[in-house]
């Protein structure tokens, strides 16, 4: 009885990922097709992993914050792993990222505009450094502006955001971001060129 019951609280505190997988550096991530990845299911970031980032089917790996967080507990400061060379210093300043940013009126509504630096929408070869990157490059957005009367629809924002590092890259500055919109369905803002209903 006694070992039933330790084995039930045991297995039952412990999280289970369906269909998870472990990356070349030993880190979860579970495979997911861009057209399963909705920013409203919780916290989490994603890096391609194979397809077209246009299409619905692209495969992404997508990172827990906390096995982001593992990874770079586990890498800082240390000099014995690939990954280590690209987050021994990682970028995690807004001026890092982007030039400036701003909240302006427009006939559609009100926008953010963000400008982005080259390094907003660079890509690394390692998918839970991209997905590092990825972090940081919304946190500094979202810790600057997420005390704005504007802001909302968190999900939706970090969907159009993610969009516009992997679609747009650097063919247009700014990257607008509107608080008004409410999809965030991964494929669904990549269909509407980021532009979601």
């Amino acid at each position: 009885m006694g070992f039933l019951l330790v084995s039930i609280l045991i297995f039952s505190t412990v999280p289970i990922t369906a269909n998870a997988e472990t990356d070349n550096l030993g880190y979860e991530y579970t495979p997911k097709k861009a057209s399963e990845i909705d920013f409203a299911d919780g916290d989490f970031f994603i890096a391609l992993l194979s397809g077209d980032p246009l299409s619905e089917d692209a495969v992404y790996a997508v990172y827990e914050t906390s096995e982001l967080e593992r990874f770079e507990r586990e890498h800082f400061g240390m000099n014995n792993s690939v990954a280590t060379l690209a987050a021994k210093n990682p970028p995690t300043k807004f001026s890092d990222y982007y030039s400036k940013s701003n909240w302006r009126k427009r006939s559609d509504g009100i926008t953010l505009s963000v400008y982005p630096k080259k390094l907003a929408w660079t890509k690394h070869p390692n998918p839970v450094v991209q997905a590092h990157y990825e972090k940081y490059r919304w946190q500094v957005v979202y810790n600057k502006h997420k005390g704005s009367k504007h802001w909302k629809n968190t999900a939706s924002m970090k969907a159009q955001l993610r969009c516009h590092a992997e679609t747009v890259r650097g063919l247009k500055n700014p990257w607008n971001l509107e608080p008004w919109r409410k999809t965030s369905n991964y494929a669904k803002v990549v269909a509407k060129a980021c532009n979601p209903k």
